[in-house]
C-alpha cells in the first residue's frame, strides 16, 4: 500500500512539474518552440495548459485591441483578468509630450464637432441672407436686416432653411390622394377625374393603397432648398407686368409653382397605381422552347 500510494504521490508530482503549453494564439505548444527559444508568459488567473502564451502572439494580441480602442484595457478574453503591462522608462520630455498627445486627442473630437456645427450655423445663416434677398428684392431685404436686432438675425436666419427642410416633409399630395380615395365612391364624379381608383387592387388584403414611398434624403433637401429660387422665377415670369411688389411676385410664384408641381406629382402617381393594380403574372411561353427542342 505505501509503495502503490508513494508512486501515486510521485506521478501527481511529475505531472505537475511538466505541464504542456499551449498557446492559445498561435495553437502552438513548447515542445515546438523547443528549439526556437520563444518567451512564454501566464498573463492572467486562467489554468492548465491554456494559461500560457507566446511573449510576441499576446505582444500582436494587445496592439489589435488597441488599435481598435485605445480606451478599453486589454484583458483576457476568458477569465477577463486584466493584463499587467509595464514599459521601458521614458525621460521627462518624452512623459509630457505624451501627455500633451493624450490630452489631444481626447479634445480633438469636441473641437471637430464645434467646427462642423459652427460651419453649418454658418451656412445656414447666409443661406437665409441670400434667400431673404431673392424673395424680398435685394434693396428691401438689406433695409430690413440693417434695422432688425442682430441677436433676431442670429436666430431667424438660420431657422430659413430650416423650415423649408421641414416643411418638404409634409407630403400634402399623398394626403389629399389618401383623402380623395376614401370619399370617392361618395362623389362618382371624383371617379373620374381619379381613374386609377376604378382598378381593384390583385391583392384584395386591402382596398386602400399606400402612396408613401422611400424618402430620398439628398432629393428631399435639394428640393426644398430650390424651392426660394423656383418662386423667384416663376413669379417674376407670371406677374412680371402687374402692380405686385417683389414679395408678392414671388410668394404668388411660389403657390403656382407648388401647385402646378403637385399635381403633375398626383397625376404621375395615379398612373403608377394604375400600373400596380393592373398587374399579373402571366404563363410562360412553351412555343419557342419547342421549336428550340
Amino acid at each position: 500500500m505505501e509503495n502503490a500510494s508513494t508512486s501515486q504521490r510521485s506521478t501527481s508530482f511529475s505531472q505537475e512539474t511538466y505541464e504542456q503549453k499551449h498557446c492559445w494564439i498561435c495553437f502552438g505548444t513548447d515542445d515546438e518552440d523547443y528549439e526556437s527559444n520563444r518567451d512564454w508568459v501566464s498573463p492572467c488567473k486562467c489554468r492548465g495548459s491554456t494559461r500560457w502564451v507566446h511573449q510576441d502572439c499576446v505582444q500582436r494580441w494587445v496592439d489589435e485591441k488597441l488599435n481598435e480602442n485605445l480606451s478599453v484595457k486589454p484583458h483576457c478574453p476568458q477569465c477577463q483578468t486584466q493584463y499587467i503591462i509595464v514599459y521601458h522608462e521614458v525621460n521627462y520630455i518624452i512623459r509630457i509630450l505624451n501627455t500633451l498627445d493624450k490630452t489631444a486627442n481626447q479634445l480633438c473630437p469636441f473641437l471637430a464637432t464645434g467646427f462642423m456645427v459652427s460651419a453649418l450655423y454658418w451656412s445656414a445663416a447666409s443661406y437665409g441672407a441670400i434667400t431673404m434677398m431673392q424673395v424680398m428684392g435685394e434693396r428691401e431685404a438689406i433695409t430690413m436686416m440693417e434695422n432688425t436686432d442682430s441677436y433676431m438675425l442670429l436666430l431667424v436666419l438660420p431657422s430659413i432653411p430650416l423650415s423649408l427642410i421641414l416643411g418638404k416633409t409634409v407630403n400634402w399630395e399623398d394626403t389629399l390622394m389618401l383623402f380623395v380615395q376614401r370619399f370617392t365612391s361618395q362623389l362618382p364624379l371624383l371617379r373620374t377625374i381619379m381613374p386609377s381608383f376604378l382598378y381593384e387592387p390583385v391583392n384584395n388584403s386591402t382596398s386602400i393603397v399606400q402612396f408613401n414611398s422611400v424618402v430620398n434624403l439628398t432629393t428631399t433637401l435639394c428640393t426644398a432648398l430650390l424651392l426660394p429660387t423656383a418662386a423667384t422665377v416663376v413669379g417674376h415670369l407670371l406677374f412680371d407686368n402687374s402692380s405686385y411688389s417683389y414679395l408678392q411676385k414671388t410668394l404668388l410664384g411660389g403657390l403656382v409653382y407648388i401647385a402646378v408641381k403637385g399635381v403633375f406629382r398626383i397625376y404621375q402617381r395615379q398612373h403608377n397605381i394604375i400600373k400596380e393594380r393592373t398587374r399579373k403574372v402571366i404563363n410562360y411561353p412553351e412555343t419557342g422552347t419547342e421549336e428550340n427542342n
